[in-house]
């Protein structure tokens, strides 16, 4: 009997290194074959110039400035440092820079939030936009210098549904020529509403202002002076700095300070005596001769040209952002201002209306 055991036990032995060794050959294969999968996955990658995973460095430093951007933006009630003769006056520092205009945020350290206080946003700092330039919301946001940014508001639900898709704010520069770029959203409450708050960050480079001429008096009566109204249409305010008016024989740049979106200001051959009715800002411009006093006429009702220009910082390059040309045909009357109809060419007295007296600053 012992010898029987001792058998059936030798002969089990040959038959455990067999399984054993089949189970190594399919491990080894197995990893082979995988080996294979990633020599031949890599090399695909690499003639694709493919990477797996988001690794390229420039892309996620975009991802992350749209982002923190966004955050800084919506997550407070903001801050700003007013400049006081060129210093920062700390002692008066204050998160309501909503309530102050574009001339002064223009030269403020600020960061512009739109936040309440209580996690929704505020109606006032979203309106209140219209006082920040392009450039000092990037340096706000702690955004690249260089960079470009777009910024849209809008409302997403609302108990009118009249509001639904109703833009609070939209403007910046387009994304149509950019290389890199990235996009980030959040939506809040602002009230009982549900508003979405879209910030793209990218390198297309920021475009001119669309500032324009609104509306000239060029012959006016009984001693006021001749004026031309400019007008910002942009969401965005705009630094003056740079922008001049000019006819021929004679120019003039047309002061400092910013314009808030969607007003307008007056360039004006005597401040003193300018119908005002609306205490927009106003440019004298007299000493330059580009526009008459009242006692001494420039333009010509007649025949003459106004030009809106725009020099670039640290050349002498002036780009035309409009210019009006008429003639006796357009048959100007005394004390007549033109206004633009927004539409057509400027320079065609069909896209002109006269009005006595006319409406600067409206």
């Amino acid at each position: 009997m012992e010898r029987t055991r001792c058998r059936v036990a030798s002969a089990r032995r040959p038959r455990s290194r067999v399984g054993d060794e089949e189970a190594m050959t399919a491990v080894v294969e197995f990893l082979s074959a995988f080996v294979l999968f990633l020599v031949i996955v890599s090399a695909f990658l690499s003639i694709s110039q493919l990477k797996l995973g988001s690794n390229v460095a420039e892309s996620d430093r975009f991802d992350q400035m749209a982002i923190d951007g966004l955050e800084r933006l919506t997550d407070s009630k903001g801050h700003v440092v007013i400049q006081v003769n060129g210093s920062r006056d700390t002692a008066n520092a204050t998160d309501d820079w909503h309530l102050l205009n574009a001339s002064v945020l223009l030269l403020s350290n600020y960061l512009p939030g739109l936040g309440d206080g209580n996690g929704r946003l505020d109606p006032a700092r979203i309106t209140a936009l219209a006082n920040v330039t392009e450039i000092n919301l990037i340096h706000g946001l702690g955004i690249q210098d260089g960079l470009s940014l777009n910024l849209t508001i809008t409302v997403m639900s609302s108990l009118d549904q009249n509001r639904v898709g109703l833009e609070l704010f939209a403007d910046g520069s387009p994304r149509a020529s950019a290389t890199r770029g990235s996009t980030a959203s959040r939506t809040l409450y602002m009230g009982d509403e549900q508003v979405r708050i879209t910030l793209e960050v990218h390198d297309a480079g920021r475009v001119p202002s669309g500032m324009r001429i609104t509306e000239f008096m060029a012959d006016p009566s009984n001693g006021p002076p001749e004026w031309v109204e400019i007008e910002n249409p942009d969401g965005f305010a705009v630094n003056i700095t740079g922008w001049s008016i000019a006819q021929p024989g004679a120019f003039s740049m047309i002061g400092s300070g910013a314009i808030a979106g969607g007003d307008r200001l007056i360039c004006t051959g005597n401040a003193l005596t300018q119908y005002n009715p609306t205490a927009a800002m106003m440019f004298d411009l007299h000493a330059s001769g580009v526009l008459g006093t009242g006692g001494i006429d420039t333009l010509s009702s007649s025949s003459d040209t106004i030009v809106l220009g725009y020099t670039l910082p640290g050349t002498a390059l002036t780009q035309v952002a409009m210019s009006v040309t008429w003639d006796h045909t357009w048959n100007i009357g005394s004390n007549q201002s033109m206004t633009y109809n927004m539409g057509g060419s400027p320079n065609s007295a069909t896209n002109w209306t006269s009005a006595p007296i006319g409406t600067p600053g409206w």
